[in-house]
């Protein structure tokens, strides 16, 4: 199950989603409150590691039940 795991990137100071960011993205800038991310794109993740972390969590317990429900499929006849 190769699945990949999206979070949306919120700014610390208001809470939106609107970024603009240079190529390498060293630079990132909120398009709402202006708040300039120096660190960039890994200063954005560091400030959001909350929402990061839940998703994970979240993915890992999805996971869980499906191979839970896949192994009950599984086993589904035998006695």
């Amino acid at each position: 199950m190769k699945e990949k795991i999206t979070v949306t990137l919120l700014c610390d100071t208001c809470g939106q989603s609107d970024f603009d960011h240079n190529d390498d993205k060293s630079w990132v800038k909120c398009n709402n409150c202006n708040r300039e991310y120096s660190g960039g794109f890994a200063e954005l993740q560091e400030f959001n590691q909350n929402r990061i972390q839940s998703a994970v969590k979240d993915y890992g317990n999805k996971l869980l039940e499906d191979i839970i429900s896949d192994f009950k499929k599984g086993l589904k006849g035998f006695k």
